[in-house]
């Protein structure tokens, strides 16, 4: 009994010093794999804590896929322009993503000590890309408390649907659209009385492109006919001007040849 008692205590003892010689502690909060699309951006962010006193030496980030298993960061320190290394080490941001850039993860960080402590996470192309997709919900106000929830149900057109004909959720009350040209009717039961809300949709209609304004047409022929007009007066008034300037000339040099004194011979 004694010495069953003495080897627990050696076993405790060395659980203790063994829990106590790792200072470190390295974790990805999320474990689920990451999916990401060809093209993006990936951001992987881990966490870790330090005992006080301890000093890190190391942190690096490394990939392992079909390729094989490569250093994809040391410190700060990088190995393309497409990687980069933030929060102390802990994020690791990669643009473009490629299929090479896809694979397990993993993070580790050294400290003076000795102790080396790591995490991983498994990164994904994405096969099938989200959807965005628009939702109506219906609800009713409750007065006072009541016992039950209130039953919802959904027309489309006039006609009844169900989980097998549309996409409702859970409890009834979120429908998924798929053609806003459509009426929706919503109807709510409880033990409160029933309610009832319509929605009329329509799609919008192909709008024509707009006509000219014959008003402004004429607005144009008017004014380039004042403009033809004003043009012909200056032209005119220039004619005039001229042949005024020519006449009173030719005055002055017939006056000139009048008044010149004459020579003559004598014999």
């Amino acid at each position: 009994m004694r010495f069953f008692q003495l080897r627990l205590t050696v076993w405790l003892y060395t659980i203790v010093g063994l829990h106590m010689s790792v200072s470190i502690s390295v974790t990805f909060p999320n474990k689920e794999p990451l999916n990401i699309a060809l093209g993006r951006t990936l951001v992987l962010e881990a966490q870790y804590q330090l005992q006080q006193g301890d000093k890190i030496i190391l942190r690096t980030w490394e990939r392992k896929n079909s390729d094989g298993e490569v250093r994809v960061a040391d410190g700060d320190e990088t190995h393309n322009d497409r990687t980069f290394v933030e929060k102390n080490g802990a994020l690791l941001r990669i643009n473009g993503v490629t299929d090479s850039d896809y694979g397990l993860y993993k993070f580790t960080v050294t400290v003076a000590s000795g102790d080396q402590v790591s995490d991983s996470r498994n990164v994904l192309k994405i096969t099938n890309p989200p959807k965005a997709s628009l939702s109506m919900k219906c609800s009713t106000p409750s007065v006072g408390a009541q016992w039950d929830s209130p039953v919802f149900s959904w027309q489309v057109d006039g006609v009844s649907i169900t989980n097998q004909t549309g996409e409702i959720s859970a409890d009834g009350s979120t429908l998924l659209l798929r053609n806003l040209g459509q009426n929706y009717t919503c109807v709510t039961d409880s033990s409160q009385g029933m309610s009832k809300v319509q929605v009329s949709s329509k799609a919008p209609d192909q709008q024509p492109d707009p006509e000219p304004d014959a008003s402004l047409n004429g607005c144009y022929g008017v004014v380039w006919v004042v403009f033809a007009v004003l043009e012909f007066i200056i032209i005119i008034i220039a004619v005039l001007i001229g042949l005024y300037c020519y006449k009173k000339h030719t005055s002055k040099e017939d006056g000139g040849y009048r008044n010149a004194p004459g020579t003559s011979l004598s014999l």
